[in-house]
């Protein structure tokens, strides 16, 4: 029995999923799943390498002894990477993309900014990879000549089997790749930093061995894209909304768009698995959400708060600078919102306005930019899970919204797996397979 194991990254937990095709559906069941966090050594914020890479372990060895045969994907956040030395050596942990070195890279890049959008179409964001290498060479100028860089779920895969891959979806999200597909010569450039020797490429490939029975499968290795492959084949007139720690919302488009107005509107050109462009815009999500519940010590569960949620008449801009690693998030809002609201009600209607809220402009953005009218919203993620978030969400943007998968992004990173090891005969088959495999919850305006 052939079966496929899917590693799933966020940016507060790991988890791991194990699936396998029935009667043209794709079933699984998460396994397992652990809290991580980055940790500050010597004034930086680091990853738990040991931690993620354990994770992968026991996946692979999940897949060893629960299937004749399996395949193993990896997905995470995007930009974080780490650096391996020509004896493939780790050198150091991943630094996180918060930390605050990355801050004082991206305004060296203030004079190149339309020039580096015009190569890339990414928005500019101090935690892309290129203001993150910045700043490893203002601190080590020998480690562009003795290092290679991989973005987590490849520098995993190559702890994992020695196999060196850059994949275009991770690659899409770093501001160094061209809008060919291709390395920027003139990004990296303005990074101080070598072109990679390997180019990027598509998911939807077998990597190597792992185990005598584990192979390691390249799926869209960007979170958000194992999410939009989640969501099965879109309609022209439907955008993605992924809701977990961030919440990207936006269009698959054939080319990307790189004018002045996408640029100061804050919108991004990321790849999806199919090699088309993931036309989005990266808004703040249930990262604000969850610290806000924290920090006000609420007794009960985050779905149960948000329920309680009483009106309010005011909202936040979540996209405010502000909200980049605020020491206190609570602290941020009332500021920024004027006044402290009064209860744990109030603060969850704040909180969950301001949120749809700002996701809720984005169509208007998208339909301007474009030039499609969008007639609804597919929502999968954490956040599609909740109705007072979906029901909200439709108030603000006009739209319906399509709520499910809640685990869109387990789902098409097992759909790409299958698809690597030859259970779909093409992207076609797989969409329907992944249609069929859905539930879907529908809330009007």
């Amino acid at each position: 029995m052939h079966g496929a194991v899917a590693v799933d990254f966020g940016a507060s937990s790991g988890r791991y999923a194990a699936g396998r095709l029935v009667h043209g559906r794709i079933e699984f069941e998460v396994i397992r799943q652990v809290p991580h966090a980055a940790h500050e050594r010597d004034g930086k914020l680091y990853w738990d390498i040991d931690l993620l890479l354990g994770l992968c372990r026991e996946a692979a060895d999940y897949g060893a002894s629960h299937f004749q045969s399996s395949t193993l994907g990896i997905d995470a956040w995007g930009v974080d990477h780490g650096f391996i030395d020509d004896a493939g050596t780790l050198i150091d942990a991943p630094v996180c993309y918060r930390d605050l070195s990355h801050l004082r890279a991206f305004e060296s890049l203030a004079p190149h900014r339309r020039q580096l959008y015009e190569f890339t179409g990414i928005q500019h964001q101090p935690f892309n990879t290129i203001c993150q290498l910045i700043a490893r060479l203002e601190e080590d100028g020998s480690l562009p000549s003795r290092a290679r860089w991989m973005i987590l779920p490849d520098l995993l895969g190559f702890l994992l089997t020695g196999e060196e891959n850059h994949e275009v979806t991770q690659a899409s999200t770093t501001q160094l790749l061209g809008l060919d597909g291709r390395w920027s010569a003139e990004a990296f450039a303005f990074a101080g930093w070598p072109v990679p020797a390997l180019e990027p490429r598509l998911p939807g490939m077998l990597g190597g061995s792992i185990s005598d029975s584990v192979r390691l499968a390249h799926v869209g290795s960007h979170d958000t894209a194992s999410a939009v492959c989640g969501f099965g084949a879109l309609a022209d007139d439907q955008l993605f909304l992924n809701v977990g720690t961030w919440s990207l919302v936006g269009a698959l488009l054939e080319e990307p768009i790189v004018s002045i107005e996408a640029e100061q509107s804050g919108f991004t050109n990321e790849r999806a698995v199919d090699g088309r462009v993931r036309f989005l815009k990266n808004i703040p999500g249930f990262y604000v959400v969850n610290r806000i519940h924290e920090e006000l010590g609420v007794a009960s569960s985050v779905p149960e708060w948000l329920a309680s949620a009483q009106p309010v008449d005011q909202r936040i801009d979540l996209l405010h600078p502000d909200f980049f690693n605020p020491a206190s998030m609570v602290d941020t809002c009332a500021a920024l919102a004027g006044r402290r609201p009064a209860s744990d009600e109030k603060w969850a209607g704040l909180t969950l306005s301001s949120l749809t809220h700002t996701i809720g402009q984005t169509p208007r953005e998208l339909s301007r930019l474009t030039g499609r009218q969008f007639k609804s919203i597919r929502v999968g993620g954490g956040g599609s899970q909740s109705d007072p978030f979906c029901e909200s969400l439709a108030r603000e943007s006009g739209l319906t919204v399509l709520a499910g998968p809640a685990e869109a992004t387990v789902l098409g990173n097992l759909a790409m797996q299958f698809l690597a090891s030859g259970q779909f005969d093409d992207v076609r088959e797989m969409e329907e397979a992944v249609g069929r495999s859905t539930a879907i919850r529908e809330f009007r305006p």
